[in-house]
């Protein structure tokens, strides 16, 4: 095999780790949670269920499934276990 061969397949090897990697964080590990490269700065919570004054800016994470909020223990539950 010649170098540049080598250096190529080095190459790939090493961006499909990265990729993998980097894929692995798009996993949300908390129930009732989704990951969303475009969330809120300020979520709803148990504590502040009123939408509030918020910039508009895209914050990419994990985000409560739609009709679940966030409660005191960082948790994604129904409103009515507020």
């Amino acid at each position: 095999m010649s170098k540049l061969t080598v250096l190529c397949l080095l190459v790939l090897c090493i961006s499909g780790c990265v990729i993998t990697i980097d894929a692995a964080s798009f996993i949300c590990r908390k129930p009732n949670q989704e990951w969303t490269e475009c969330g809120s700065a300020c979520p709803r919570t148990c504590n502040q269920l009123k939408d509030r004054l918020c910039t508009q800016q895209c914050i990419r994470g994990c985000r409560c499934n739609r009709g679940y909020i966030l409660n005191n223990n960082g948790e994604c539950v129904l409103l009515k276990h507020c």
